[in-house]
């Protein structure tokens, strides 16, 4: 495992206070992992920060990374647009190289337990992680929120993987996994209206299963009132099967039908070399790219 490499985007329930961002990102730094992004939204309320490494590296900057969201963050005072559990409420690994999926996902429970031993915080494994019988997907593990679980005894279905069968009472609960790579993309709409983000959201949802563009995206309608914006917020799950270009077409037409534009993109973390050519090839109509074609 020593040329193993891994990506890790844990998004953190904190978009306002620049110490604690700050704060944060430099316990990742100090791990010795590279930082690819950094980014942070007031009306979300959320930090989303990506960095590779070594097995080892990872593990100490999200313990690390971990330990200072769980001191610095209060849920019980915080209020954002965006759907959270937990002071560190998503923490996805995607295996880069070196390492098989089965490896990987050995290796996310390893610290998945080491996680809310340390800092006693009960944890979820998602996607590839997680256990036979259990729910896998981030939407029903996420579901309730902080406010529908803190002070409740976690029992049944909802019974952590990890740590203490409550969540912790300001910092919740963390859902951590192994996963494919995903695609964080915004569209901000004109007109600015909340209803027909939302509106759009539900389309795109509806036609997820039968729309090959929209296969497997995930969408939520937001509005944030700092910037008197509406957002589409989109995930696109399974990026082998559609790619950047023709989701945002997809999504251009389904605005239009709306009497809405697309007026400004956004992507949050990062973009595999691979899912840039796919999404160059649609755009280009190229006949094919090698994601070694395009240079940093």
């Amino acid at each position: 495992m020593q040329r193993a490499r891994l990506l890790c985007i844990p998004n953190f329930s904190e978009g306002r206070d620049e110490t604690t961002i700050h704060a944060i990102a430099d316990a990742a730094v100090s791990a010795g992992v590279q930082i690819h992004h950094l980014s942070r939204d007031y009306d979300h309320h959320r930090m989303v920060l990506a960095f590779s490494g070594a097995p080892s590296q990872v593990r100490r900057a999200m313990l690390r990374a971990g330990a200072v969201a769980v001191e610095r963050i209060d849920l019980t005072r915080h209020q954002g647009a965006h759907p959270r559990i937990g002071a560190v409420d998503v923490v996805p690994f995607v295996p880069l190289e070196g390492l098989t999926r089965a490896e990987a996902v050995a290796w996310s429970h390893t610290v998945a337990r080491s996680f809310a031993r340390r800092l006693r915080v009960p944890v979820y494994l998602y996607e590839h992680s997680t256990r036979e019988g259990r729910a896998r997907d981030l939407p029903a593990l996420r579901k309730g929120g902080f406010e529908g679980w803190v002070g409740r005894r976690l029992t049944g279905e909802r019974v952590p993987d990890f740590g203490p069968k409550r969540l912790h009472p300001t910092a919740g609960a963390t859902i951590m996994g192994v996963r494919d790579p995903l695609i964080a993309f915004n569209c901000y709409l004109h007109p600015p209206d909340a209803a027909l983000a939302q509106q759009i959201a539900r389309r795109i949802r509806a036609e997820r299963t039968t729309n090959p563009a929209l296969r497997s995206v995930r969408a939520l309608g937001l509005w944030l009132p700092t910037r008197q914006v509406a957002q589409v917020s989109l995930n696109i799950t399974q990026t082998d099967q559609t790619d950047l270009f023709r989701v945002t077409e997809a999504v251009r037409q389904i605005a239009r039908a709306h009497g809405a534009e697309i007026v400004g993109t956004e992507l949050v973390g990062v973009l595999l070399a691979e899912d840039a050519a796919r999404a160059l090839q649609s755009a280009l109509g190229l006949n094919q790219i090698d994601p070694q074609q395009i240079v940093r």
